[in-house]
C-alpha cells in the first residue's frame, strides 16, 4: 500500500518538444509494489527516504535516499519498496522529442536509468509546487511547462553519478522478444500461439521457456501487466473505464471490471475514488 498526491494534466499546446504529463509524491508502506508495468512517457524518481528495488529489462538497481531511478517509456518495469525502510518518493512524468537527448546528455539512456543526487529538497519542493498548479487554461499549462525546465534543469545541476547496476543478467533471447512484444501490443492482449507463431517457436517450448526464466507464466504476467496498466491509468489518469479497458487489452467494460475486482478486491470505479480520497487524506 501506498499514501500518494497525484497531478495529471493533458496539455493542449507545446506537446511535440518537451511537455508536462503528470507528477506525484508517494509514501509507501514495506513491500509495496509497482510492476509489471508500461509507460508511455519517461518517469524520473527521486527517493527522498528508505529503501527500494527497480528493475528493468535485464538490470536491478538496489536504492536508497539521494538516489533516483528513469522509467523508460514502452518497457516492462517493476519497483518495490524494502521490507524494513520502505521508500518515499517524488517523480514527474516527462514527454517529447527533445527528451531522449536531454536525457541522453545527462548520462541517462539504455542500460544506464538509475543516478545518485547530492542534494534532495529542492526537487521535493519543486514536486509540490507542480502539485498546485491543478486549474485549467493557458496559465496553468505555462507554469507546468516552466517547471519542466527546471525539473531537468536542477537534475543536471545535482547529478552526481548515473548507472548504479546491482545486477546484470543475461535474459534469454526468445523471453526478451516476448518481454517487449506484450509491452508493445499491450492492447492486443497477444496469446501464447500468436507470440509463439512471431517466434517461429512451439506453444509449449516457449510457454516453458518463459516461465522458467521469469517465474510465472506467460498469460499470468500478461494479466498481471494489463491490469497494473489499468490501475496506473486510473490512479493517473482522466481516461473513462470503458478508454481504459480498450487501452489494456479487454474485450470490453464488463470482463474488464470482473478481472479488475477479482484481482483488486475492488471494482474499477470504486478503485479510483479510493485512490482519490488517499491523495486528498494525505
Amino acid at each position: 500500500m501506498e499514501h500518494s498526491l497525484t497531478l495529471v494534466k493533458s496539455m493542449q499546446f507545446g506537446q511535440e518538444d518537451c511537455f508536462f504529463a503528470f507528477c506525484g509524491y508517494s509514501k509507501t508502506e514495506a513491500h509495496h509494489s509497482f510492476g509489471p508495468a508500461v509507460r508511455d512517457v519517461h518517469v524520473i524518481h527521486i527517493v527522498l527516504e528508505g529503501r527500494g528495488t527497480y528493475s528493468v529489462g535485464n538490470q536491478r538497481y538496489d536504492l536508497q535516499e539521494g538516489q533516483g531511478f528513469v522509467v523508460p517509456p514502452g518497457q516492462s518495469v517493476f519497483y518495490q519498496a524494502d521490507g524494513e525502510e520502505p521508500w518515499s518518493y517524488v517523480w514527474m512524468g516527462l514527454g517529447g522529442r527533445l527528451l531522449p537527448p536531454y536525457l541522453q546528455a545527462l548520462g541517462l539512456q539504455s542500460g544506464q536509468w538509475s543516478f545518485e543526487l547530492t542534494s534532495l529538497q529542492e526537487f521535493k519542493a519543486l514536486v509540490f509546487e507542480s502539485l498546485a498548479y491543478e486549474g485549467s487554461g493557458i496559465t496553468a499549462e505555462l507554469a507546468l511547462q516552466r517547471q519542466v525546465y527546471r525539473f531537468l534543469e536542477l537534475l543536471s545541476q545535482r547529478l552526481k553519478q548515473t548507472s548504479l547496476i546491482t545486477e546484470s543478467r543475461r535474459v534469454n533471447p526468445y523471453v526478451q522478444q516476448v518481454l517487449e512484444l506484450l509491452s508493445s501490443h499491450l492492447p492486443e492482449n497477444l496469446s501464447v500461439q500468436a507470440l509463439a507463431q512471431k517466434l517461429a517457436l512451439h506453444p509449449s517450448y516457449l510457454s516453458r521457456l518463459f516461465k522458467d526464466e521469469v517465474g510465472k507464466g506467460i498469460k499470468e504476467y500478461s494479466n498481471d501487466l494489463r491490469l497494473n496498466m489499468a490501475a496506473d491509468l486510473l490512479t493517473s489518469s482522466q481516461l473513462s473505464v470503458e478508454e481504459i479497458a480498450s487501452k489494456t487489452g479487454f474485450a470490453g467494460i464488463q470482463s474488464f471490471s470482473k478481472a479488475f475486482k477479482k484481482a483488486r478486491g475492488q471494482s474499477p470505479l470504486n478503485f479510483r475514488k479510493a485512490s482519490s480520497h488517499l491523495g486528498q487524506e494525505l
